[in-house]
């Protein structure tokens, strides 16, 4: 699915005119994945070159946690501020010379803005390196793979060969 906005009348209208939109709606956040519920508020406002588009969003991504594996769902907020360049004049229908940066957000020919891709590139950098349950997770026994948020395994404690020059020196004192 794709959250889009046909914005030809916003074109057509002086620098400074803007639209408020809720954003309510299931977008592939993270690729080819599941879509997931993105629901916020964005603003668009008409500058010269194109429009400024405001956006504070938030949802959750399907994910596992890294300690301990549980299927989990990350809440996700973004906030972006992204221009948005037409590829055609809305008054003239003539097609415009390409923005400078070629990585740039654009609108397409029927005047139709789409947030995903600019929604995609915040989300992903909004995800946290490593998802946690819950802070206090345990994770997982390294030798058994028991989950240990649901009690302790019955694996002996692993000597830490680091440890053995203070063992050595604790013995020699007794």
């Amino acid at each position: 699915m794709s959250v889009e906005y046909d914005v030809a009348t916003l074109l057509r209208e002086p620098v400074g005119s803007t639209r408020e939109y809720d954003v309510d709606d299931e977008m592939a956040v993270m690729g080819d994945e599941a879509l997931c519920r993105v629901a916020g508020h964005a603003t668009f406002l008409r500058t010269e070159a194109g429009l400024l588009v405001t956006a504070h969003l938030r949802g959750s991504q399907p994910d596992a946690c890294s300690r301990c594996l549980q299927d989990i769902d990350v809440p996700v907020t973004v906030d972006f501020e992204e221009e948005f360049f037409p590829t055609v004049d809305a008054n003239t229908g003539f097609t415009l010379p390409p923005p400078a940066d070629p990585d740039s957000f654009r609108i397409d020919a029927h005047q139709v803005l789409e947030l995903d891709d600019a929604v995609r590139q915040t989300w992903a950098g909004a995800m946290p390196m490593q998802p946690l349950c819950r802070p206090e997770c345990r994770g997982l026994c390294p030798r058994c793979g028991r989950d240990l948020n649901q009690g302790a395994c019955s694996c002996k404690p692993e000597e830490d060969p680091r440890w053995s020059v203070l063992q050595q020196l604790v013995q020699e004192r007794k």
